[in-house]
Order: structure tokens, then sequence, then C-alpha cells
């Protein structure tokens, strides 16, 4: 079973490593940083990358909205869904991705500046922290490891199988899990959840977990699913008080796959009729589902949780023929995209996501803009010079 959109492009080895979580998914997480209003407007573009700092300055004059790349048209049965036709070579050039995001080998984004990662090791997943990069990078045959890169280089800390990763909304914590696993790639007993800020940094020792899959942190508080069969994807929900080191178990998830960046509602994956797979969202507070489906693969919460957005199905790395923004809470698509293959996709702020698309195998791959509530999408970077699947990536969504 797969959440989200997979790693692109991902070599055998690194598939093996991952295949010990979530059915071969790398469960890593990245929140943008969330809109200073309720209606969320796009942040402010910057020529060069900014110097590492506290919070985000909000724009003088909110930018203006790019006209939509279509003509909206409804899908010619069933409830109408306000669908837009994305044409790459008709798009307007936008600002520049406000969240973190890899050009290559280069760590973009979000609070602070350009930083490439040397070695040529697969880059699995990296988050911004404190200025500098968290990175998840492929070691040997099926092996992973988080390193911590800055400007200068990459830094001696080192910790061994790592395979989820998230950040806070605003970059000020990180927390991160461990999915062990045996010579033949097959998942090890015990493993390990942690959190940092900057002036602590905490473990939890989980012996009896098949793998300690981070979802969400919010302050000092981490939500992470423990792996309770070593064959099968069944998993518990756990709350981890990192300030007093309790953990509650909000036992009505099967299999969390995500939790949105309050800490409010998370997704539990089901199984469906006929071997299909469904999502459904429930309240963290008393797991009472609010709606479900067995059409879309949910991949990811915008910033103030009032929207989720998706695939059309559960899948394996490769690309989508649409990415679909719900509203959490009932259910009801507030809007669509087609047109282009989607790769990857992530929130930039409560209105806008930030996706990276294609035409098909072997074309230039680019990173676009749309917004929830008009369907208007711009470019948010020039199309890559390699035409690789995996030369342009954003950071966010339920990888």
């Amino acid at each position: 079973m797969k959440t989200g959109n997979g790693p692109l492009a991902m070599g055998v080895a690194a598939v093996a490593v991952l295949a010990v979580v979530s059915g071969g998914a790398l469960a890593a997480r990245r929140g943008p940083a969330t809109s200073p209003s309720a209606a969320a407007q796009p942040l402010t573009a910057s020529a060069t990358p900014t110097a590492k700092q506290s919070t985000p300055k909000p724009p003088a004059t909110p930018p203006t909205t790019p006209k939509p790349s279509a003509t909206p048209v409804t899908t010619p049965s069933g409830p109408a869904i306000p669908t837009v036709k994305v044409d790459l070579t008709k798009l307007p050039v936008g600002r520049e991705p406000q969240v973190a995001y890899l050009d290559g080998r280069v760590f973009k984004g979000g609070l602070g500046g350009d930083i490439t990662i040397p070695g040529n090791q697969e880059i699995l997943r990296a988050v911004r922290y404190d200025g500098d990069a968290m990175v998840v990078r492929e070691v040997g045959l099926g092996g992973s490891e988080l390193v911590r890169v800055s400007l200068d280089g990459v830094l001696p800390e080192r910790t061994p199988d790592v395979a989820s990763l998230v950040t806070s909304v605003n970059e000020d914590a990180i927390a991160y899990g461990t999915a062990r696993s045996n010579a033949d790639h097959t998942r090890r007993k015990g493993n390990a959840v942690y959190w940092r800020n900057a002036f602590a940094d905490n473990k939890l020792d989980r012996p009896n977990d098949w793998y300690s899959t981070v979802l969400a942190v919010v302050d000092t508080t981490v939500y992470f699913a423990a792996g309770t069969d070593p064959n099968e994807p069944d998993a518990t929900l756990n709350v981890w008080h990192t300030q007093t080191g309790k953990v509650e178990v909000l036992k009505s998830f099967k299999t969390p796959a995500g939790v949105d960046f309050q800490g409010t509602n998370g997704v539990d994956q089901l199984e469906g009729a006929e071997q299909t797979f469904c999502s459904a969202v429930r309240a963290l507070a008393d797991g009472a589902q609010l709606w479900r489906t067995c059409e879309y693969s949910l991949d990811g919460f915008t910033p103030d949780g009032q929207t989720v957005y998706a695939t059309p199905d559960f899948h394996n790395g490769g690309s989508n023929p649409s990415t679909t923004a719900i509203d959490s809470r009932s259910g009801t698509v507030r809007r669509q995209w087609t047109g282009v293959d989607f790769l990857t996709t992530t929130a930039e702020d409560d209105d806008h996501l930030l996706m990276a698309v294609d035409t098909g195998e072997n074309t230039a791959s680019a990173i676009i803009r749309c917004s929830i509530g008009s369907g208007a999408c711009e470019l948010a970077t020039k199309p890559a010079k390699t035409p690789r699947r995996d030369a342009l990536r954003v950071m966010g969504g339920w990888s």
C-alpha cells in the first residue's frame, strides 16, 4: 500500500530500504510557512536567496493572482468538479517557490540560502532546519542515514536507518524516525523517534516497533506511526509529548498515513472492496470519521488544515494524471488540475499548491504554483535543463 507521491527515479537499493515503511514509501512530510491571513496570499519573491531569519517578511503589496492557464471545465458525469487543464507552454512566470525544493542536488527555498548537497548518494528526503538542510540519503544497498548539510558542507553528525523526517510549519523543530532492516531487507524490530529544536534534542526508544514513522511535529509534540506487524502495514497512531515523555495511543487508527499541522485531524488508510485502498479523515480528539474516499490517495494538508490534496490512486513513484484539492472537513472537491503529469506536490500556503510536473517521460519538468480558490496557475521555476523526473522535486506531501 502506498500513500501519495513516491520518491522519483529511485534505485533498487533505495526501494529496498524504504520497503520497510508503509509498503515501500519514505514517509516524510514537509510543512510550509503559514500564511499571515485567512485569505492566503503568495509570499514575496526574491531574486537571490534570503539570509536565515526568524520569520518571513509579508509582502508589502500582495502579488496579483495569475490568470488560469485554461478555461475551467467540468467532468461530464457525477458531481461537477471545477477542473483546470494546465498547458505548460501558456503559463505566465511567477515568483520562485517559497518553501523547500530540490533543483538537482541544490537545496533551495525556505528560510536560508541555497545549499549544494555533495556526493552522489540518492537524496531520499530533505527539509530546512535552522537555515541548514537535514537530508536523508541512501547508504549502500538498502541503507539510509540522516545528515545535516550547511553552506560549508556535510557536518559530522550521522543518524543511521532514518526513513521519515518532518519539520514544523515554521521550520523551528524537526522530528524523524527509524525503520531498521535486516540484510535481506525485511523489517527489523526495535526503532526510535527523535525530536529536536534549538534548545533540546530528545530520543524515544521503541523496542517493539517494526518501524517508527513520524507524521507531524507540532511545537514539542510528535505524532508517529508504530508498526505492529513485520509483514503488514498495520500500525498504531501515537502522540509523544516530548517535554514530559508521555506517549498516548490513539486507538481508532488502523494504518495512520498523515496528520495535519495543528494535530487536529489525521488520515487513516483502509482496505476497500475488491482489494482497493481507501482513506478516511478522522478527528484525532475522538477518532470520529469525517469522511472517506476510495477514489483518491490523500497526500497532504495545507497549513491551516482546511484542504487536503490528493492524487487518483495509491502508487509507487511515477506520475499521476491529476491533482485534486478536497475540503478536509466535508470531503467536497474544491479544485482539480489535469493536462500534465503530476510528480510531487506540497502546499506553499493555505491557498497555493506547488506541483512538480512534466508532459511525459524524458520531458523537461517544472514546478508550477496553482491557487485552490481560483484554479489559476503559473510557473514557479523554469523548466529543468535535464529531462529527468527527479530534476526538480518539491519537498512536501506524504512521499
